[in-house]
């Protein structure tokens, strides 16, 4: 490896980054990864913020296609939201609220400072890039969490063209483009991934199409949504909104 050569935080670097943390190097390479770590401050901080992408992951390697990806992830689907994650999540979105509620009603309301008081962009995936069949999405979901939305739609949008069925790609897109500021392209996915009600992201779904009819000031549409939906904090918006 020639330490002078230009470091560039493309796929290929990102490529060699988690070789080296998932520890498939050569000792011969290794050694390079590590020499041009101390040379290069920002080669270092790179490695440093990939490994922070990846430490949560799951300690096994998900192996299965893209297809069954979700599958692999969510042991009993429809109840992901009673799981101990989303019930943190959905108590972090309550204090959230209740907070944001107070400001609204001494303000005045309105759909658009409800949606921006409530909206609040999926937390994401488990980042792991060990396999190729499932390359592409995982490098959209390390730049959805850097908040580089364009590169990650444009990942997925590639995924979703190949199998549109994919409920966890139809759904991650839908959460992009609103997150992006584009509530209508939001709402073609969000809309696709509600229609599976055995879906492991169905009631998040639910909330977020919710919240991306309310950004284009549709509130009876947003209520329909979320009465379909059980989850606590569907719950809670739809009690903001109905006070519209």
């Amino acid at each position: 490896m020639d330490p002078n050569n230009n470091i560039q935080d493309n796929r290929e670097t990102q490529e060699l980054i988690d070789a080296y943390l998932l520890d498939t190097l050569d000792p011969e390479a290794q050694a390079d990864f590590k020499e041009r770590m101390k040379l290069y401050p920002e080669f270092r901080a790179m490695v440093e913020e990939q490994k922070t992408l990846i430490r949560g992951v799951e300690e096994h390697t998900l192996k299965n296609s893209l297809d069954n990806f979700h599958a692999e992830i969510v042991e009993i689907p429809e109840k992901k939201w009673l799981s101990p994650g989303w019930l943190a999540l959905a108590a972090s979105f309550l204090i959230l609220i209740s907070v944001s509620t107070w400001a609204i009603l001494s303000s005045g309301n309105s759909p658009q400072k409800v949606f921006a008081a409530n909206f609040k962009p999926d937390p994401g995936l488990p980042t792991t890039m060990s396999t190729s069949s499932n390359y592409d999405f995982y490098y959209g979901m390390v730049n959805y969490k850097r908040k580089e939305y364009n590169e990650a739609i444009s990942s997925w949008e590639t995924l979703y063209a190949a199998n549109p069925e994919n409920d966890t790609v139809v759904y991650f897109l839908g959460v992009a483009n609103l997150a992006n500021g584009n509530a209508r392209q939001a709402k073609k996915y969000l809309q696709s991934a509600k229609e599976k009600p055995e879906g492991a992201f169905y009631e998040d779904a639910l909330y977020y199409l919710a919240l991306a009819l309310l950004k284009e000031n549709k509130i009876k549409e947003a209520e329909q949504v979320l009465s379909k939906s059980t989850s606590p904090a569907s719950i809670v918006l739809l009690k903001e909104i109905k006070s519209l």
